[in-house]
């Protein structure tokens, strides 16, 4: 019984892992550790990895370049361990970690470049399995399904600007006038008013003949004095007429 759950448990090591979607937004890194005792382990390196050893140490596993091959990777998570390989030159062809490219779900290409000079795209997948050159032992992992969008929200309802309101406009208002009648004490200190009709009055008869006397004894005084002077001129040319005679006469 218990030999069989062993042969059970070599088997499940053994059997090829299907592959699955890996939900990466990057590359999908998938390393096989079958030959080695282990299963196939996946890790996901974010966005767009300078290299193919920056991507395997961005998905969580640790590498080891050959001491006189640098470049060459040798191990991967200390596998296989210094009883099995040196890491001092290149590994054995039957036994080393061989490198592997390939799109989000399709087929896997043996990589024709080192993993510390190749690039790897965003969106695909990087394979590495250990052993005679055999390819990872699952099919490279498809790319995420698409998230379903989601329908926009319907926009608000419009709303009408509220109604601006006129301005308040301010009026004045007279004082009401008192009826009452003021006293004599309000009217003492209140200065006199006078009106148009008490102000201008109509000039009488007497007032216009008046004047038209004061013009016209104004027009005729010099005519007057003129006149007088006349009468005394001759007044007293007549008086020194007799007073000549008179002496002639004696």
């Amino acid at each position: 019984m218990r030999k069989l759950f062993v042969a059970l448990a070599l088997v499940i090591a053994c059997a090829p892992v299907p592959a699955h979607a890996a939900g990466c937004d990057g590359v999908t890194v998938v390393v096989d550790f079958r030959s080695l005792g282990g299963g196939v382990q996946q890790g996901c390196a974010p966005g767009s990895p300078a290299s193919g050893v920056a991507a395997l140490t961005a998905a969580g596993f640790g590498y080891t370049y050959a001491s006189r091959q640098p470049g060459f990777v040798c191990r991967i998570n200390a596998k296989p361990g210094t009883d099995a390989d040196k890491c001092v030159n290149a590994s054995p062809a039957t036994a080393y970690w061989s490198y592997w490219h390939a799109p989000a779900g399709g087929a896997w290409s043996y990589s024709n470049q080192g993993a510390a000079t190749f690039a790897p795209a965003r969106g695909t997948v990087e394979g590495w399995a250990f052993g005679a050159g055999e390819q990872p032992g699952i099919a490279p992992p498809a790319a995420p399904a698409p998230q379903p969008q989601l329908p926009a929200p319907p926009p608000p309802p419009a709303t009408k600007p509220p109604v601006q309101q006129p301005p308040a406009t301010t009026t004045t208002t007279a004082p009401p006038v008192s009826s009452e009648v003021p006293t004599s004490s309000s009217a003492e200190s209140a200065p006199p008013t006078t009106t148009a009709s008490s102000s201008v009055a109509a000039p009488s008869s007497t007032a216009v003949a008046e004047k038209a006397q004061r013009t016209e004894e104004k027009s005729t005084w010099p005519w007057t004095v003129l006149g007088a002077l006349v009468i005394i001129a001759l007044a007293v040319a007549g008086l020194l007429v007799a007073r000549r005679r008179r002496s002639v006469d004696e």
